[in-house]
């Protein structure tokens, strides 16, 4: 049985959105609104314009209750009118769970589904939260970050201050990647600005990964993150 080649994109960018019971429901919709006016704004819509191949995205919900984070799907984004096409989808999906804040496991979740869609590209996740991980810890949220920037994964943050002052520290000591960077919303309501700044940021300014932390690493990225998902079906003759 033959696979489709994969589709080249500029960007693979998966939205790593906070779920946990910290989050109440009225915080939720302010962090749901806030990506469905970033990609209806028209920088966020030039940034993916000027993209040739364009931009994967996907958007998730993590929390330690998050059996299937996906929320959106892996869509395609090359102008204005996929760009609302997404938006409206990010308008339409509900909350999926509610739990724990285990920042981890928003990250290893993605990373499931950027070695799992069928693009190839930079590949950037984009957590956004209000809370230290209180279920695995901080130790194992930076060594699932660290496992993410030895595929080649930038991780950019996106914490939100409400509850904790400190918190944008503690996402770039354990969450942030050397090649990344974290844009602080200091309350909920602040969150449509930062994610928009952060979006085009993402898309137009920060989209080419940087130097990878171990030699060999560009192997790792090269092959074991894609052929690992596709050389398990091959063509048969």
């Amino acid at each position: 049985m033959a696979v489709a080649a994969p589709t080249p994109v500029d960007l693979e960018l998966f939205l790593s959105v906070d779920v946990s019971g910290s989050v109440d429901t009225t915080e939720f919709n302010l962090q749901k609104l806030g990506y469905v006016q970033a990609f209806q704004d028209a920088a966020v819509q030039a940034a993916i314009a000027s993209k040739p191949n364009g931009v994967a995205v996907a958007l998730g919900q993590w929390s330690s209750a998050a059996d299937s984070p996906l929320a959106v799907g892996w869509t395609l984004l090359t102008d204005a009118a996929s760009s609302n096409a997404f938006a409206a989808a990010i308008n339409a999906m509900g909350r999926q769970s509610s739990g724990a804040t285990c920042v981890a496991c928003g990250i290893n979740a993605a990373v499931a589904e950027l070695g799992s869609n069928n693009y190839v590209g930079a590949s950037v996740i984009d957590v956004s939260g209000d809370g230290q991980d209180n279920v695995v810890g901080t130790a194992a949220t930076a060594a699932a970050r660290d496992a993410a920037a030895a595929l080649g994964i930038k991780i950019n943050g996106l914490p939100i201050l409400t509850d904790d002052p400190n918190l944008g520290v503690w996402y770039q000591a354990n969450v942030q990647t050397a090649t990344g960077f974290t844009q602080p919303a200091a309350t909920f309501a602040d969150f449509d600005q930062a994610v928009k700044l952060k979006i085009v940021r993402e898309i137009a300014g920060d989209s080419v990964p940087g130097p990878l932390p171990i030699l060999g690493a560009g192997v790792a990225f090269g092959f074991s993150r894609r052929l690992r998902r596709r050389i398990t079906v091959a063509t048969l003759a």
